[in-house]
């Protein structure tokens, strides 16, 4: 799929010439799509994680695409400070999401030592020939000597 992706936008980018609104819209739809994967992270859509996952793969390939023909760029300052403003909003965005995945994955991890936890102890009931444990024949119960 991603090699698929550069291919298309290789030959998108090189059809074209390279403009600041180009460069300019490909870092945007980069900030909307890290957007885009920060809600479905917060609302645990996985199919949408996923499309924003392999747009992203394709929008970033698009600005490797980009920078690899930098020799026609001629970005005005002023361009330049634009860009710099947008890419700090990317970078800022990536590290939020960095976190929600973080804390997604401590959450799996507690769920999963729950479960093992639960299962090692039914397991603690057996030995090794699968047989249960003989119970403790202490009665902790006054009934048991009235019975």
């Amino acid at each position: 799929m991603e090699e698929a992706c550069l291919q298309i936008t290789a030959h998108k980018v090189k059809m074209s010439e390279i403009t600041f609104e180009k460069i300019k819209e490909s870092y945007i739809t980069i900030k909307t799509l890290l957007e885009q994967k920060q809600e479905a992270l917060i609302k645990k859509d996985l199919e949408g994680l996923a499309n924003c996952d392999e747009k992203l793969i394709c929008a970033y390939n698009e600005i490797k695409v980009i920078y690899e023909h930098k020799e026609n760029l001629n970005l005005t300052q002023e361009q330049k400070n634009e860009l710099n403003e947008i890419t700090a909003q990317i970078g800022h965005l990536q590290k939020n999401n960095e976190v929600l995945i973080t804390h997604s994955l401590n959450v799996i991890n507690k769920i999963f030592e729950g479960i093992l936890n639960i299962t090692s102890a039914k397991n603690a009931d057996y030995n090794h020939l699968g047989k249960k444990n003989q119970e403790s024949n202490l009665d902790i119960s006054s009934i048991t000597e009235e019975a």
